[in-house]
């Protein structure tokens, strides 16, 4: 995973094209893959109108992280409960494209450049009325990654700190994104990484290991390549009778008294499933032969990233005889 390069899109209003483009080319020299929101869509016809938002739902699952530009695009008049304010706010896509972004990725994972003019809507943060506190105006305030300027020209400086959020942020899991992966790898923990150490810690052999490889990419021939890595690996299945539950099957094999199992959680599947249903949906997207390859990847690192941090649970710290490695694995896939 160190070495992976992080799929980024950039969202703005349609008067800052020119700006993502520079900030784009910037990000893209330092192990990021971008794609604009101006590539995510078809105009055939700029006198047809179209609905944007199943393209929305159907792209932004696919990217790791998202950068949004909050620029004073509008200006803005309002009068609430006798008071009356004038302010700069960023364009109103723009905030819903926030949303979609959170929902689809995490907070963690949405990343706002925000100018310092811009106002932020309070009812966003969860208070009423008007408030003048420069707290209450960032974007930071929602939960997310923001990083405020004061001019466009000072985003080329920010590139440094987007790139060490994102290197940081890479390592860590959101349980609030659209996909398979972490509910599938919190399953797999309960069902049968708990059940299966319950079973090893008996056997017979004085070293006793559980080696679990998480693909490094879900495809539709995930299962073969599983079944073809245990028989090139001299793996054999066994199946033990458990005192309660039902019974439970796992490869093994023996290396110098050490009573080694590998399992490959078949399990992750699930997302190959969920990716083809939301890439189904039927949009105005132009044609994206990475989509498919972008989702699946990250429901990978999803589930990696899920298991290590169950694997850093009190209950393994307890399993003092059974060495668990968790590894990625990289076979035909």
């Amino acid at each position: 995973m160190e070495n992976k390069k992080n799929n980024i899109v950039i969202f703005s209003s349609g008067d800052q094209r020119q700006t993502i483009t520079k900030l784009s080319e910037k990000l893209e020299c330092n192990m990021c893959k971008c794609t604009l929101w101006t590539n995510l869509f078809t105009r055939k016809n700029n006198n047809v109108k179209y609905a944007l938002l199943p393209t929305l739902l159907k792209k932004i699952p696919t990217f790791d992280f998202a950068i949004i530009l909050a620029t004073p695009d509008d200006a803005v008049y309002r009068a609430r409960n006798g008071f009356v304010e004038n302010f700069h706010s960023m364009r109103d896509n723009v905030i819903f494209e926030i949303g979609l972004c959170v929902m689809a990725l995490g907070t963690n994972r949405t990343i706002i450049l925000q100018d310092e003019k811009v106002r932020l809507f309070d009812d966003l943060i969860g208070v009423s009325g008007i408030h003048n506190d420069a707290s209450l105006l960032s974007a930071s305030a929602l939960g997310v990654k923001c990083l405020v300027y004061s001019s466009v020209i000072q985003l080329p400086n920010l590139c440094d700190n987007i790139i060490e959020y994102i290197k940081s942020e890479s390592h860590t899991f959101s349980p609030v994104i659209i996909g398979a992966a972490c509910s599938t790898a919190v399953a797999y923990f309960n069902m049968f990484v708990k059940r299966i150490i319950t079973c090893i810690q008996n056997v017979e052999q004085n070293d006793k290991t559980l080696k679990i490889l998480v693909p490094l990419y879900i495809g539709h021939d995930i299962f073969s390549d599983i079944s073809h890595y245990y028989k090139d690996c001299g793996f054999e299945k066994m199946t033990k009778v458990m005192d309660s539950g039902r019974d439970i099957s796992f490869y093994y094999k023996i290396e110098d008294d050490n009573f080694l199992v590998c399992d490959i959680p078949t399990s992750i599947g699930a997302s190959y499933q969920t990716a083809r249903d939301i890439l189904s949906i039927d949009a105005a997207d132009i044609a994206d032969v990475d989509s498919e390859t972008r989702f699946l990847m990250k429901e990978a690192d999803m589930f990696y990233l899920t298991l290590r941090k169950l694997l850093s649970s009190d209950f393994i710290s307890n399993t003092n005889n059974v060495n668990i490695v968790l590894d990625r694995m990289v076979y035909n896939l």
